[in-house]
């Protein structure tokens, strides 16, 4: 019997696959970086109009929201290109896996 196999993807489809998830990699880290800001902004500018003081709180949320968006765009980045190796990455086999762990 013939076992039918999905067809091997060509060079360019794994490129043009490989660039989108890298893209949508980027555009959602760059999407968490401005909502951690805009969030700053927006509880900087509220705490500024409750308290009565003149953009204290304001200036300190976007100063302090400049490290917290690194950090989440790091995270995020990290957390998406583990999950693309995984998903491309075939599992090993378990003659494959105790070959690795005798050398």
């Amino acid at each position: 019997m013939s076992e039918n196999k999905p067809p091997q993807p060509t060079g360019t489809e794994v490129v043009t696959k490989t660039l989108a998830q890298g893209s949508l990699v980027g555009v959602q880290a760059g999407c968490v970086s401005v909502l951690v800001v805009i969030a700053a902004l927006v509880a900087g500018m509220l705490l500024d109009r409750l308290i009565g003081s003149q953009y204290i709180f304001t200036l300190g949320l976007l100063l302090l929201s400049v490290p917290v968006s690194l950090g989440a765009m790091v995270y995020s980045v990290l957390r998406s290109t583990q999950a693309m190796r995984a998903q491309s990455t075939p599992q090993l086999t378990k003659k494959e896996d105790s070959l690795e762990e005798t050398h």
